[in-house]
């Protein structure tokens, strides 16, 4: 029996109809609030063997890759996949335990929000309580995002940002700071934004760090969201070396995909044994934070069952809403033990 209490014969449900959610639809339907909330409890879930999760996919073409995350929320009897190739055009496919193939869900906002989310969590429970000051390197689309899911968990009174393009970085600072009614402040350099910050989130494109250690005070935590491949990072080795608890979602994923931990093992600047995984955090296993001075980091590449967890969540308040379009897929048919096929259907 699965741990959602499903027993291994799925039987055929439905009319075969399933939801299509465009992204244009799903802004209305789902708040950073509630995303946090989505994620959070994934976390809690995973610590309660409600939650499977395993590394990416990746899939290498001759002029592009394909990346496949995976995942199940036995809480909500869900599962599924995103998958998306260079540039975009995120799709998640949920399933039903019960009943099968459930909706599509084109997946470029809720991505931004469960980034967004993982970020959050992560700052609610390794961040200082008093952290008041928040530094971000990255000033495009998903940095604001970063911004406003981390803002709900602390309250920062000044945010500093920086971004190699002056103008980029001074029209988020602008943008920002009206729309959530705080202290932006375009920094002149890296070092500039994150000296001065109690909790630093990196989410650019580089491939080369651009956080560097001896810019971090005592106390600082880190969210690093950029670097989701092992020849990219964010932090330089001595940034990674001063961390005390470090945190990823999953640690197999990690060890073959977060570059700046890769990198920093390699060099002798980080023991895989010192790393956790967030649900390990958020359930209280393990304390976030083991003293006022100590720097901690989160360091996130997205799994799957993040991105079925959120799916669910928006998917069950559009259908009761009656927003997206239905799609008339053949129903499922029976299976027998184990998923195996059955009933009168040749194979």
């Amino acid at each position: 029996m699965h741990p959602s209490g499903v027993t291994d014969t799925y039987v055929e449900k439905g009319s075969g109809m399933v939801w299509y959610l465009r992204d244009a639809q799903i802004r209305g339907l789902v708040t950073p609030e509630e995303a946090n909330t989505v994620i959070e409890e994934v976390f809690l879930n995973q610590s309660n063997d409600q939650i499977v999760t395993r590394p990416t996919v990746e899939l290498t073409l001759p002029r592009s890759m394909l990346r496949v995350k995976v995942g199940a929320d036995f809480a909500h009897g869900v599962y599924g996949f995103k998958a998306y190739p260079a540039g975009g055009r995120y799709l998640i496919v949920l399933y039903d335990i019960e009943t099968g193939l459930n909706a599509m869900v084109e997946g470029r906002q809720l991505t931004e929000l469960r980034t967004g989310a993982v970020s959050a969590v992560g700052t609610k429970y390794m961040a200082r309580p008093d952290a008041s000051t928040l530094g971000i390197i990255g000033t495009g689309r998903e940095a604001r995002q970063q911004l406003i899911s981390t803002s709900l968990v602390r309250k920062f009174e000044t945010v500093w940002c920086y971004s190699r393009d002056r103008e980029h970085r001074s029209t988020f600072a602008k943008e920002m700071s009206e729309r959530l009614g705080l202290e932006v402040i375009a920094a002149d350099s890296g070092r500039q934004c994150v000296e001065q910050a109690d909790v630093v989130t990196t989410i650019t494109n580089a491939n080369e760090p651009v956080l560097m250690g001896e810019w971090l005070g005592e106390g600082t935590h880190i969210n690093a969201v950029g670097a989701t491949t092992p020849d990219r990072r964010e932090l330089d080795d001595e940034a990674v070396g001063r961390c005390g608890t470090i945190v990823v979602e999953l640690k197999e994923g990690a060890m073959n995909e977060v570059g700046e931990l890769i990198h920093a093992s390699e060099m002798g600047m980080l023991d895989w044994d010192q790393v956790h995984e967030l649900h390990e955090v958020v359930s209280g296993m393990i304390s976030g934070r083991r003293s006022a001075s100590e720097i901690t980091l989160n360091d996130t590449v997205g799994v799957g069952a993040e991105d079925v967890a959120l799916a669910w969540f928006v998917v069950s308040k559009a259908r009761e809403q009656g927003i997206g379009s239905e799609l008339d897929f053949e129903p499922p048919y029976n299976l027998g033990p184990r998923g195996a096929a059955g009933g009168s259907r040749a194979s």
